[in-house]
């Protein structure tokens, strides 16, 4: 591409961006600047935990009932075993949008 291509395509890129070098639509955009949402400061993960204890207890009942219900397997470790997956996993994964809304 030639350089005057190039300009042409971040010039409409900006344009429809909003950015500061755009002329009209950068002022658009400079007069009604709000601050991108931010999660809260103090927030220590809470949810994070409160959702990985949640997910744990229901994958922990769910497994330990498959255990009961098999009777190859070994209800009591089942359990713990889907339990603690379930809750280390979550504690990674962190909590769904909807869950802290």
């Amino acid at each position: 591409m030639a350089d005057d291509d190039i300009e042409k395509l971040l010039a409409e890129i900006s344009g429809t961006t909003g950015s500061a070098g755009s002329g009209a639509g950068g002022q658009v955009a400079r007069s009604g600047e709000s601050s991108p949402a931010r999660r809260d400061e103090g927030k220590t993960g809470g949810g994070r935990v409160a959702f990985a204890a949640i997910s744990g207890v229901g994958l922990g009942v769910t497994t330990f009932m498959f255990g009961v219900l098999t009777p190859w397997t070994d209800a009591l470790d089942m359990g713990a075993a889907g339990a603690f997956a379930a809750f280390v996993t979550a504690l990674v994964a962190g909590p769904p949008r909807w869950f802290s809304s």
